[in-house]
């Protein structure tokens, strides 16, 4: 019944096949059709990024966070540090470059104006009681004043050190540099034009004896914007150096002309289908639709290889082309599918930047069907035939099936390769534990280390608390909870409990806020430098902080206007897996035991980027466990279905299983962490090896049909799709060597280097394993193959 099955499904794909073939002007109508109407939506393709985009949205975290944000700020903030040579800040030169600094920042478009802190902000008060026993307060600094005395410089400096909001927060232990801090308004962020002011508030800000130091995430985002001229630099060198493989490999028109036609119409597809989406593309991902193109490329190659090697024997074009497309109809649609099927899988990802890569990108590998695996063939049928017939690329079959002779195609030699290959996997199964969820050092790992970012970075970090912010949301159930006493003290004891890290580097809440406040209701006599014994009375203190400044909101980024939620803040240098795993341990702790003590008082992480790292580093673990295995799963059961026989699935995944070992070996090997960019990344280079086990795979059972010799079948298979195979993988690797050593972008560098060796890997893995798995266990969906009554290969 299956066998029944089975061929006829095999019979109206031979009848589908003969009709493409009958009408080939049609269907190449049909795609040039397409391609214009996705070429008309390529204008409105975007190149930006979404913040949102690459966290997930439903991680407890981002919820918590996305409250945050709008009373406390988000993750998005510029940190600006001016720091001074000699001397303190405090000297009137000093003082105004901060001022400037501090204007500057907040003119910048996007910017929270509510949400700028400085020394010399408005915001920045100092509080005191007047004559009259009131409270009042006063600007740290009065920009109408052009200079002050050495007394009053002297007073400013005591003012600062005597208010733990600034000292150490806002201005160095050391009073070397001060900071300015800024929040923009997520959303839609002009990400360009504000690096871009930015830029231009710092070259204003130069002056001999300072140094102006940027860092936060829009800085970084920015800074990556500005490499887009040189990524597309490198792609039309990319597309160059795949011209020039092309011609050296085919050194014939088709052969060069058709596969890099390939790789146009299947980009205006892919682009043009994100653009009708609505999906944008993201700046760091662009390797990788690259890659997907490239592999529409190698799909190409394959064709017009097997088409000069049936030239050469029929000296017939279309009867050559015809009988291309019969040979890989079945196992190029198989591996369009599966590649396909392997990149849509990304829509598991729980950030919405995966959904959207996921839906991208698989539309584009299906998509390869039309514009290459049936545009090939069907041109090559209806342009004239080359004149020339014989095969030049005669060389590399020799050399492959000769080499192939004296290893896989022995018994010996096929028993040694695949217990190499267990040695090597169970080498990978112990460096597989090395890898890290998350960055593995400070700073960005996006850019260099020696980036003007990360130099700013480390120069801020050295300087002050950090730079990196965890946010906790400390919540009760009524209102005007937070000013309860119980709960007071236990954000404090929540904070305390934090500072048994050794690696933060300072903290920022309510409860410091009262405390000053009390003191200076009682002549700021240091006794008085306590928390109140109850919500009336803390509740008077908060009013008469609010009531002093003459700026609405003194206590916004400190609690909320229903009094229900308080915002804590802590600071790190860096946002490193180990620090965030620990951090992240130590207040998940904190928040038990608080919780457990104060009933209605909710602790919750986590904004800040710290507070988002974590949600997207915990993602990205279940991801990681989810989207890999699935890519193997789908192409395990769609091989299965296809050739009915699970040895044949099994067969296609161990080269893709070996390579994934490999591939996370090398990662833990030299220190690349999985990130919210690297996940895509190793997905799409998974894929790849299912492509060479296919193609090798149905060239073994065609040649075991003819030959009747499992081991003269994988000779020959080696001998001629090896061949194909290899400058194939050749013309990967192109697709993706150039970024090694063009890019600037750190990450890109490293990232098209993993894929180069993915691709090198899985390559290998294919042309070894697969031959000599056969060549040992014989698989019966190989030794049992024929053709029918339509010449088409069946079990």
């Amino acid at each position: 019944m299956v066998s029944k099955l089975r061929h006829s499904v095999t019979h109206r794909l031979h009848l589908a096949e003969a009709w493409i073939f009958a009408n080939p002007k049609i269907v190449l109508a049909l795609i040039l059709l397409g391609t214009v109407l996705f070429s008309l939506a390529l204008p409105r393709l975007r190149v930006f990024t979404d913040f949102s985009d690459l966290l997930p949205q439903n991680h407890s975290y981002i919820q918590t966070y996305n409250r945050l944000k709008e009373n406390f700020g988000g993750a998005n903030m510029v940190v600006m540090a001016v720091e001074v040579e000699q001397g303190t800040i405090f000297n009137d030169r000093t003082l105004r470059l901060i001022h400037a600094a501090t204007q500057g920042v907040d003119s910048l478009p996007g910017v929270n104006h509510n949400l700028v802190s400085s020394l010399t902000h408005r915001t920045a008060r100092k509080i005191f009681l007047d004559e009259q026993g009131g409270f009042a307060s006063e600007s740290y600094y009065d920009p109408q004043k052009s200079s002050r005395s050495v007394a009053e410089l002297e007073q400013l400096k005591k003012d600062v050190i005597a208010n733990p909001t600034m000292y150490g927060l806002l201005v160095s232990p050391d009073l070397k540099a001060a900071l300015i801090k800024a929040q923009l308004n997520e959303g839609d962020i002009d990400y360009p034009a504000t690096f871009a002011a930015l830029q231009k508030v710092r070259e204003e800000l130069a002056t001999p004896g300072h140094s102006i130091h940027v860092t936060g995430n829009p800085v970084l985002t920015g800074w990556v914007y500005t490499y887009l001229d040189q990524i597309i630099r490198i792609m039309v060198f990319t597309l160059m150096l795949l011209a020039l493989l092309l011609i050296v490999y085919f050194r014939r028109l088709y052969g060069i002309a058709l596969p890099m036609l390939g790789i146009a119409l299947s980009t205006i597809w892919g682009l043009g289908f994100m653009a009708l989406m609505g999906i944008n593309l993201e700046p760091l991902s662009l390797p990788i639709p690259f890659l997907i193109a490239a592999r529409a490329t190698s799909h190409g190659v394959q064709l017009v290889a097997r088409y000069y090697e049936e030239l050469a024997i029929v000296k017939d074009g279309q009867k050559a082309a015809r009988n291309a497309l019969d040979a890989l109809f079945r196992p190029g649609s198989l591996a369009i599918i599966v590649d396909a099927v392997g990149l849509a899988v990304l829509v598991l990802g729980a950030a919405p930047f995966n959904h959207k890569l996921g839906i991208a990108a698989g539309f584009w590998g299906i998509s390869v069907i039309f514009t290459v695996h049936f545009m090939v063939p069907l041109a090559l049928s209806v342009l004239p035939a080359p004149r020339k017939t014989d095969n030049s690329n005669d060389f590399m079959p020799a050399i492959l099936g000769g080499a192939m002779a004296k290893t896989g195609g022995t018994d010996g030699g096929a028993r040694s390769i695949l217990v190499l290959t267990l040695i090597g996997a169970l080498g990978g199964l112990y460096l597989l534990g090395q890898v890290k969820m998350g960055d593995t050092e400070p700073g960005s790992p996006l850019l260099h280390r020696h980036h003007d970012y990360n130099v700013s970075t480390t120069a801020i970090n050295e300087r002050f608390p950090g730079s990196e912010e965890l946010h906790v949301l400390a919540r009760t159930d009524e209102p005007g909870g937070i000013k309860r006493p119980e709960v007071m003290a236990a954000i404090e004891r929540f904070q305390a409990h934090m500072m048994s890290d050794p690696a933060l580097g300072g903290t920022k809440a309510l409860p410091g806020v009262v405390r000053v406040v009390n003191k200076l209701t009682h002549n700021d006599d240091p006794r008085w430098m306590q928390l109140p014994d109850s919500a009336e009375e803390v509740g008077g203190l908060m009013f008469a902080y609010m009531a002093s400044s003459p700026i609405p909101g003194a206590l916004k980024e400190f609690v909320n206007a229903q009094e229900d939620e308080a915002n804590i803040v802590f600071y790190y240098k860096d946002h490193q897996a180990d620090t965030i795993d620990r951090v992240v341990a130590l207040a998940e702790e904190g928040a038990r035991l608080i919780e457990a003590e104060v009933p209605g008082l909710r602790i919750e992480l986590g904004g800040g980027i710290i507070g988002v790292t974590a949600a997207a580093n915990q993602a990205l673990h279940t991801d990681h466990l989810i989207i890999i295995p699935a890519v193997m799963v789908f192409a395990f059961l769609i091989v299965s279905l296809y050739y009915s026989s699970l040895h044949a699935g099994w067969l296609m995944v161990l080269p893709m299983l070996f390579a994934t070992l490999m591939t996370y070996a090398y990662m833990g090997a030299i220190g690349i962490g999985i990130s919210v960019n690297t996940v895509p990344v190793i997905a799409v280079g998974v894929g790849v090896g299912i492509d060479y086990a296919v193609y090798f795979m149905d060239r073994i059972r065609e040649e075991y049909a003819e030959l009747g010799d499992m081991k003269q079948a994988v000779i020959k298979a080696v001998a001629t799709t090896g061949s194909a195979v290899s400058f194939t993988a050749a013309t990967l690797i192109a697709g993706v060597v150039l970024w090694i050593f063009m890019s600037d972008l750190k990450f890109q560098s490293d990232a098209a280097l993993l894929l180069v060796y993915m691709l090198v890997v899985n390559a290998i893995a294919a042309v070894l394993i697969v031959p000599s798995w056969c060549v040992v266990f014989k698989p019966k969906f190989v030794t049992a193959a024929h053709y029918d009554e339509d010449g088409v290969l069946e079990v």
